[in-house]
């Protein structure tokens, strides 16, 4: 393989990662918004009157937000050693991707399992 191909092959593998990601954060507005809220009695207690997509931008912000960079960083190094071995870029991509999924349900049950 040549060198000045590598660079290209890394981006475009990327930008496949990338594209899964923006595929699974699509579903996840559209499943959430698609679902009518309850009607609520009482708004006294804080955040009980959010409508769902305001309740998923809050999630997103403070808790898919920090998920989202980890698992790009990890994507980002699995991808790199990839690219490097499978001719394929979508491939490489979307094994990058999968196995970086597989790494944080990992860490979220090692996480979740000691507390």
């Amino acid at each position: 393989m040549d060198h000045t191909e590598a660079p290209g092959r890394y981006g475009r593998s990327m930008a496949v990662a990338f594209g899964w990601y923006a595929t699974a954060i699509a579903a996840v507005v559209v499943g959430t918004t698609s679902v009518p809220s309850a009607p609520r009695q009482d708004c006294s207690a804080m955040f009980s009157c959010l409508s769902p997509l305001e309740s998923l931008a809050l999630a997103g912000l403070f808790w898919g937000g920090p998920v989202l960079v980890a698992l790009l960083i990890v994507t980002a190094v699995v991808d790199a050693l990839l690219v490097r071995r499978i001719p394929s870029v979508v491939l490489a991509g979307t094994l990058s991707v999968a196995v970086s999924v597989a790494v944080g349900v990992v860490v979220a049950g090692a996480y979740l399992g000691r507390s």
